[in-house]
């Protein structure tokens, strides 16, 4: 039986933030209005429409996402830095698109807060900084797994890896 693959370094760390940053982007709709963090005049574990596809449905994503980088398969890595991206992107992108199958019975993005400054922190927290924080992280992901290759080569020096399992070589600089 060959050994479960190694996931560096980096990728564990890139995936802890996404995995972190996915679950408060999943729950801050439904915690955040008790400590004093809501946007509009949602109450605590209110389940909305724009609660499910605004932060729930991403924010689950992006968790999945960091999930499968974790694991040390070059395929799952690929896949989950990949649907983490999706799920950045959407929590930046869905709150413009949300009108668009929205109707305003269904409880969309008015009131962000009070202040200029609770309304821009509302903004960051819910749904622009976290989606950003997801999205370049598993970004960053992609660049290191498209930054390697496999190969089928032995190791130069006949040492310990005689096994014919692929190796990964970084690229060579142009």
């Amino acid at each position: 039986m060959e050994p479960a693959p190694r996931v560096s370094r980096q990728v564990r760390v890139a995936a802890v933030i996404v995995g972190i940053v996915g679950i408060w982007g999943a729950l801050i709709p439904f915690v955040g209005p008790s400590f004093g963090y809501g946007m509009g005049t949602t109450q605590s574990w209110q389940w909305s429409e724009s609660h499910l596809t605004l932060h729930l449905a991403p924010g689950v994503a992006a968790a999945l996402g960091a999930t499968l980088m974790l694991q040390g398969r070059r395929t799952r890595q690929l896949s989950g830095a990949s649907l983490a991206l999706l799920g950045g992107a959407w929590f930046v992108l869905a709150p413009t698109l949300h009108p668009l199958w929205a109707t305003p019975s269904m409880g969309g993005m008015s009131g962000m807060g009070g202040s200029a400054l609770s309304s821009a922190l509302s903004g960051l927290g819910y749904h622009y900084g976290t989606g950003a924080v997801i999205a370049i992280a598993a970004a960053y992901v992609l660049g290191l797994l498209g930054a390697t290759r496999v190969t089928e080569d032995p190791p130069a020096d006949g040492g310990a890896e005689r096994s014919g399992a692929p190796t990964t070589r970084a690229w060579a600089s142009v």
